[in-house]
């Protein structure tokens, strides 16, 4: 059955679950970014959500894009609702399979991001 967009889906409905190989995919990706940045983390996961879109993996894209949304900080209201619009927008164009729009967002978002913390920057 096709999938639709909803906004503020929950992690469940994306395959976020328990199982054995979850919890250990979740342990190594907690040791593998436990020596990062909170700046390296989100680069990391923007990285996650490229390479989903350029597979076309529906599923690792939104993931990606759901852990961009729960990382805002709303303390700074103005800038964490306009990443907010701009990552709930990039969610519409994944889940309409418009991966080559939600791709250019995401990419640019990363290229800046990089930019400001000075990140390398991946290929």
């Amino acid at each position: 059955m096709e999938q639709e967009y909803t906004p503020l889906d929950s992690p469940a409905e994306h395959g976020f679950g328990d199982g054995r190989q979850k919890a250990a995919l979740q342990a190594y990706r907690r040791e593998e970014f436990s020596h990062l940045t909170p700046e390296q983390v989100i680069y990391k996961v923007m990285s996650l959500g490229v390479q989903g879109c350029r597979k076309g993996d529906r599923t690792q894209a939104v993931r990606a894009v759901n852990a961009l949304i729960l990382a805002l900080d709303f303390k700074y209201r103005d800038v964490a609702m306009g990443l907010f619009r701009l990552y709930d927008y990039t969610k519409k164009c994944i889940y309409a399979r418009r991966y080559a729009e939600a791709l250019e967002i995401l990419e640019g978002l990363r290229a800046s991001w990089a930019e400001a913390f000075h990140l390398r920057e991946a290929a």
